[in-house]
C-alpha cells in the first residue's frame, strides 16, 4: 500500500539526487517496452489523456484502518465508563475509576486525533485526484490533494523512477517541477502507476510511462486498441459494481488466484469495499478549472474519443466516426513482463535490488 504524497507530501525545495538522474525518463526517448495503460485511463481523445491518481486503486484502505481504530478506542472507553458508573463505590478499585478514565482519555486523545487527520485524506475530500496530459498545448495538469490545480509544460517536467518508501520498497514514476537553475526540485507528483523496485516492478512502471509518453509524442492512434476499460468517474461517483471490480483486481494483481497471498489480498479488499464506498460518497468529484476543461475537449467527430460506461466498459464518444475509422478495442495489451529479458541490465533500466516479482498497482 503506497500512500506517499497523500499522507505526507513529497520532499520539495531540494536538489536532485544522483539516483534520480540515473533513472530519468526522457520525454523524447522511446523505450523498448510494450506500453500498458494499467487500468488508469478515465478518458482519452486526440487532444488529451486523463488518468487516475496512484492512490485510486486502494481507496478505502485508510478509511477502513482508521475507522476501525476510532471505533475500537470509543468502544473500549465506553466499556470502561460503563464499568465505572455501574460498579459499587465500595468495590475493590472503585475509588480509582475516575483517575483511570482521565488517564485513558489523555492516552487515547493523540491516537484519535491522528486517526481523524488520516481519515480526512479519504473522507470529505475528493473522490480521486486526476492527471491530464494535453498533447495540443503540451501541458500536464495535476489535481493536487488540496484541490488546487498544477499546470506545467510537458517538456519542462523532469520525470524519473524513484523510491518513495524505503520500508516496503515502493517506487513511483515521479514528475519533478524544477526551479530555474534546473537542479532544485520545487514540487513533485506521481503518475498513476506504483510498484516495487524489483526489476519486474520497474519494467511495469516503464511500460506505463511509455503509454503516457507515446500518447504525448505520437498521439492515440497506436494506443487506443488496448484500452478496454475507462474508469467512469469523470462526472460521477463509482457504482458498487465498479468499486468491487476494482478492489478485486487490486487484491489479485489482475491474475488468477494461484497463491495464499492473492487469496488474502482478495479477502482483505472485499472487507475494504464498504469503506471505499463510504470514502467516495462523502467526497466531492474533482472539477478542472474552466480553461483546462475547454482546452481538453475532444474535437467534433474525433474517432479516438473514448470514455467509460457506468460499468467501466470503453465506449466511443462519437460512435459513427469511430466505426468509420475502424477505431475499436482489439485485444488486451501486451504483458510488459513477457518482453524477453536481457542477460544484464544497468543504468536507468533497472535498479540494483531484489529480483522478486513486483506487484502491479494499476493506478
Amino acid at each position: 500500500m503506497d500512500f506517499a504524497g497523500l499522507i505526507g507530501k513529497f520532499r520539495a525545495n531540494r536538489p536532485l539526487t544522483e539516483q534520480e538522474r540515473e533513472y530519468r525518463l526522457d520525454q523524447q526517448e522511446r523505450l523498448d517496452v510494450a506500453p500498458h495503460y494499467q487500468l488508469g485511463v478515465i478518458e482519452m481523445n486526440s487532444t488529451s489523456l486523463e488518468m487516475v491518481d496512484k492512490w485510486y486503486g486502494e481507496r478505502g484502505t485508510i478509511t477502513a484502518v482508521m475507522l476501525t481504530i476510532v471505533v475500537g478506542v470509543i468502544v473500549f472507553f465506553g466499556a470502561m465508563l460503563h464499568l465505572a458508573l455501574t460498579r459499587a463505590p465500595d468495590a475493590v478499585g472503585g475509588g480509582d475509576d475516575v483517575g483511570l478514565l482521565v488517564f485513558l482519555a489523555v492516552l487515547s486523545a493523540p491516537l484519535l486525533a491522528a486517526a481523524g487527520w488520516a481519515l480526512r485524506k479519504e473522507m470529505f475530500a475528493y473522490t480521486h485526484y486526476p492527471l491530464q496530459f494535453n498533447r495540443i498545448t503540451r501541458t500536464v495538469h495535476v489535481f493536487r490533494p488540496d484541490g488546487i490545480t498544477l499546470s506545467v509544460p510537458w517538456n519542462d517536467v523532469f520525470f524519473t523512477l524513484a523510491p518513495v518508501d524505503h520500508v516496503y520498497k515502493f517506487w513511483n514514476i515521479l514528475g519533478h517541477v524544477m526551479a530555474d537553475d534546473g537542479l532544485t526540485v520545487k514540487e513533485s507528483f506521481a503518475l498513476s502507476m506504483t510498484s516495487e523496485g524489483s526489476p519486474d516492478g520497474v519494467k511495469m512502471m516503464r511500460s506505463h510511462w511509455e503509454f503516457v509518453r507515446r500518447y504525448m509524442e505520437d498521439g492515440p492512434g497506436a494506443l487506443h486498441a488496448q484500452v478496454q476499460f475507462c474508469m467512469p468517474i469523470k462526472k460521477r461517483r463509482e457504482t458498487f459494481h465498479v468499486a468491487m471490480h476494482r478492489l478485486m483486481i487490486e487484491g489479485t494483481g489482475g491474475a488468477r488466484l494461484s497463491n495464499p497471498l492473492q487469496v488474502f489480498g482478495l479477502l482483505f479488499n472485499l472487507l475494504v469495499l464498504p469503506f471505499r464506498l463510504l470514502a467516495i460518497y462523502t467526497s466531492k468529484i474533482p472539477r478542472w478549472p474552466a480553461e483546462v476543461e475547454a482546452r481538453s475537449a475532444a474535437p467534433d467527430n474525433d474517432p479516438y474519443a473514448i470514455a467509460g460506461s457506468p460499468n467501466g466498459d470503453r465506449v466511443a464518444v462519437f460512435p459513427a466516426a469511430a466505426q468509420a475509422a475502424g477505431v475499436r478495442f482489439t485485444g488486451a495489451p501486451d504483458d510488459p513482463l513477457a518482453v524477453p529479458k536481457v542477460a544484464a541490465v544497468s543504468g536507468r533500466n533497472a535498479p540494483a535490488s531484489s529480483a522478486t516479482r513486483g506487484r502491479n498497482k494499476r493506478g
